[in-house]
């Protein structure tokens, strides 16, 4: 199929969610010229934005890419942080609770990445209140979210992952303990 028949979801310097990889600039679309690749299929060249390297993968690709979120709508995400509803039906089953985990966390969605990280966040706070530590499967998931979520969101607002982190954790700590 020539690229004039295929319908591209992304143009050359648009920047997308590609995938656990986060935030990628287009930086090429077309047949590329290399081994192993099928020359009947359109490829982006995607650059990774916190890493080196380039990623080939064909704009039919069945890995989640989507736009990055607007600038107002991060703005919002971080705005509603302490009103979101982050009432998650986790199954008290550790495998069953990863699979649940990793179902939201490879959605991709910044507003469920954030109610991962609100959930836990205040599964913490009761964990501490009677001394027990948090369940290994409620962390790493939680760093998983924290990690996605903050890069594209200090990537869209120009700031550094970190000052997203600490205002998340900002607008987390407002919120009274239930």
């Amino acid at each position: 199929m020539s690229m004039e028949t295929e319908v591209l979801m992304f143009q050359k310097g648009d920047y997308v969610i590609y995938g656990s990889e986060g935030v990628c600039l287009v930086e090429d679309i077309g047949v590329p010229d290399i081994v192993g690749l099928d020359r009947t299929k359109t490829y982006y060249k995607l650059s990774p934005c916190y890493r080196s390297g380039t990623i080939r993968t064909p704009v039919d690709t069945t890995i989640l890419m989507r736009p990055v979120v607007t600038k107002d709508c991060a703005d919002r995400l971080i705005c509603d942080i302490e009103t979101m509803n982050c009432d998650l039906d986790v199954p008290q089953d550790q495998k069953l609770a990863g699979n649940f985990y990793r179902d939201l966390v490879r959605s991709y969605d910044c507003q469920k990445l954030l109610s991962v990280i609100k959930y836990v966040f205040n599964k913490q706070r009761k964990f501490a209140l009677i001394k027990k530590n948090l369940p290994a499967v409620d962390a790493k998931f939680s760093k998983m979210a924290e990690e996605m979520v903050c890069s594209e969101l200090a990537f869209v607002l120009e700031k550094d992952p970190k000052d997203i982190k600490q205002r998340i954790v900002e607008a987390l700590n407002s919120v009274p303990a239930v």
